[in-house]
């Protein structure tokens, strides 16, 4: 769905359209649901947020602002709505993940074969660069190379500035550039190349 479109979903939602607003769920849902179990890893936790976020958007529609990214504001409500969640679920001392303004990235073989390597050595090399990163790092990567977002997306998602986004994502691909290569020279120094 283009961003046009969503936008106009969103009026029509903003308006009173139950459907509209149906429709947003479920272009939205898989992509929420992914982003929420990288912040949280609990699968009941992000439904029932998901589900909340909804219906709290239902409930103040009329009191809500056009919006020309719904995808990028629908993440952003989601990430603070898991953050509330979990604060309260905490403070009755129920036993969950702890959720932080970080972003807590676990890169699988799968995604990289699929989005980004075509062998598995140089995805397990990737995913060993990764995982060296922060974790805001690793959240600007996530939010740019796997969802797409635009750097003004992604500040208005992590509530930084472009230029901080912007250095995030450089200093990130300098780092993962910096262990690949170093990766590459251990590999040729054993092999004998």
């Amino acid at each position: 769905m283009t961003e046009e479109n969503s936008a106009q979903l969103w009026e029509a939602f903003r308006l009173g359209d139950a459907p509209a607003l149906a429709t947003l769920f479920e272009v939205y849902y898989d992509a929420l649901y992914s982003y929420g179990l990288k912040l949280t890893g609990d699968e009941e936790l992000v439904k029932d947020c998901i589900q909340n976020l909804f219906q709290k958007l239902w409930r103040r529609r009329e009191g809500l602002r056009a919006v020309l990214v719904v995808k990028a504001y629908l993440f952003k409500a989601l990430r603070r709505h898991l953050g509330d969640e979990t604060k309260l679920l905490r403070q009755h001392r129920y036993l969950l993940p702890a959720y932080s303004d970080s972003f807590e990235v676990t890169y699988s073989h799968e995604e990289f074969l699929i989005t980004q390597q075509r062998d598995a050595e140089q995805s397990a090399r990737l995913l060993t660069a990764l995982n060296q990163l922060s974790k805001r790092q690793r959240e600007a990567i996530y939010l740019k190379f796997f969802d797409g977002f635009s750097y003004e997306r992604i500040a208005e998602v992590m509530s930084l500035n472009v230029q901080s986004v912007r250095n995030l994502v450089f200093n990130a691909l300098k780092a993962v550039r910096k262990v690949l290569v170093v990766s590459l020279a251990l590999l040729c120094l054993l092999c004998g190349c």
